[in-house]
């Protein structure tokens, strides 16, 4: 083998083997004409794979082929010309062993015939997929409401994809699983934005690149509170229960009456991770008020207030909406309270709706003394559950009605509860009246209602009470 590099005599032994001559100095006799068998192409070959590039040619004969990559020269003949020891020389074709990035490129194989003939082989590398994140150490600090980005730039071949997402599938920025482009951009970052991203770099070659981000975001005290009321009675236990949300951590402390809470052996203060819990073992009447929590840090301050009352719960509701009567409707509901109930005020009034407009009426009130069925024996220090009624009478026949109640024990009067709408039967079907589709009236799913205001199970029995109605009608004036 003739090893020989770029100097003028190398390339004079080069021109004289690209010219082919006879032993003496003589053209050789004509043969047949070489042809190539194999055609311009692109190969694909992944990183530390052997790959070949073929060039095969017919009749050869004593002509001299001719490889370069580019314009560097491999290999003329059987004369090999490229220093490096991975490339060889298979027939007239070249192989090059544990490929590298930097083979990629257009091999060519030319023969020394009079009129030149060429082929072209494009080798092109595929390589796993890289990814490099900005900041580089992956750690972003932001003040709530900043504006920024996370950046990651992927490398290989072909160019990867980058994808980005959240641990535990969370929602990234834009209110998406995952989103695709090199920059992950944040209008103005809060709490919720905090945590960890990733971004993926892939290009199906090999396994894809990660890479994640721990974004920190600073923010004063944001506090969540489970319950602004809680009901409560004299002798039981409360807990008083506030979520506090803060980067840096906040100091959390417990108010009554703008006077700090000290921890007593009645009154405990907890702390687990953001919740924050003040623990009343023993209710008295002294204790019933407002608390506030109150979380500070160096950004900020915040509060919020819970109450703790021993006035009855919110009124619930049990009647059913269409009544039974079409004159009197009975209204039923459940209040709890561990005093006993001084009374409820029961108010009602009849909705009138037309093509037009809507005409409500003026509410009317009624005063109900507790029952003394419903009091407590001793202390009253159990909790009870209330269950009251009341008789509406003198109604108008197919009528629209809607009532609230409240309820009043020695502590206070309780909220007002949900509007509670209900019907009165007529000898034709209720009116078509506005919003009667179903609602959950404090608490109480009421269950649909058809397009003449009536429930489709109680169909059967308007017509059952108005043939009762018709038939009474006869025997009366029969009499």
């Amino acid at each position: 083998m003739i090893k020989c590099d770029l100097s003028a005599s190398c390339l004079v032994w080069t021109c004289l083997l690209l010219f082919k001559v006879g032993a003496n100095g003589i053209p050789a006799a004509p043969t047949a004409a070489p042809h190539f068998i194999s055609s311009s192409q692109t190969i694909r070959a992944e990183v530390g794979e052997t790959v070949r590039l073929p060039c095969d040619v017919q009749s050869l004969g004593s002509y001299v082929m001719v490889w370069k990559k580019e314009d560097q020269l491999l290999w003329v003949g059987t004369t090999k010309v490229a220093r490096d020891e991975r490339i060889r020389l298979t027939d007239t074709s070249i192989e090059i062993v544990n490929v590298r990035p930097g083979d990629s490129g257009d091999y060519s194989c030319s023969l020394n015939t009079e009129q030149k003939m060429n082929l072209t082989v494009t080798l092109d590398i595929l390589e796993p997929a890289k990814v490099r994140r900005f900041p580089e150490d992956g750690r972003v600090l932001a003040r709530k409401g900043e504006s920024l980005k996370l950046e990651c730039l992927g490398e290989g071949n072909p160019t990867p994809i980058i994808t980005w997402s959240r641990s535990q599938g969370r929602l990234l920025p834009n209110e998406v699983e995952t989103e695709t482009g090199p920059i992950l951009n944040f209008n103005s970052v809060g709490r919720q934005e905090a945590g960890r991203y990733q971004c993926t770099a892939s290009n199906g070659v090999g396994q894809p690149a990660i890479l994640t981000f721990d974004l920190h975001v600073l923010y004063p005290p944001e506090i969540e509170i489970e319950r602004s009321w809680i009901h409560t009675g004299v002798g039981q236990e409360a807990n008083l229960i506030c979520n506090v949300h803060a980067e840096p951590s906040a100091n959390v402390l417990w108010y009554r009456d703008d006077r700090v809470i000290v921890p007593s052996e009645n009154r405990l203060l907890e702390s687990s991770g953001n919740k924050h819990t003040l623990m009343l073992h023993y209710v008295e009447e002294a204790d019933f008020g407002l608390y506030s929590c109150t979380a500070e840090n160096n950004l900020g301050r915040s509060s919020q207030n819970i109450e703790l009352s021993g006035r009855p719960s919110r009124a619930i509701f049990k009647s059913e909406p269409m009544g039974l009567s079409a004159d009197a409707f009975n209204l039923t509901w459940r209040i709890d309270s561990y005093a006993p109930i001084e009374e409820y005020r029961l108010m009602f009034r009849k909705l009138q709706y037309n093509d037009s407009d809507d005409v409500v009426r003026e509410w009317s009130s009624i005063i109900i003394p507790g029952s003394s069925q419903q009091m407590h024996s001793g202390s009253g220090s159990s909790l009870k559950h209330h269950k009251q009624w009341f008789l509406l009478e003198d109604l108008e026949t197919g009528s629209v009605y809607e009532a609230t109640v409240t309820a009043k024990n020695r502590y206070g009067t309780s909220e007002l509860s949900e509007a509670f709408q209900f019907y009165t039967l007529g000898l034709e079907n209720v009116p078509n009246v506005k919003n009667l589709e179903a609602k959950d009236v404090a608490g109480y799913e009421i269950g649909a209602i058809n397009s003449h205001g009536i429930r489709p199970h109680a169909t059967v029995t308007l017509c059952l009470l108005a043939v009762a109605v018709t038939l009474l009608l006869k025997t009366t004036s029969n009499l």
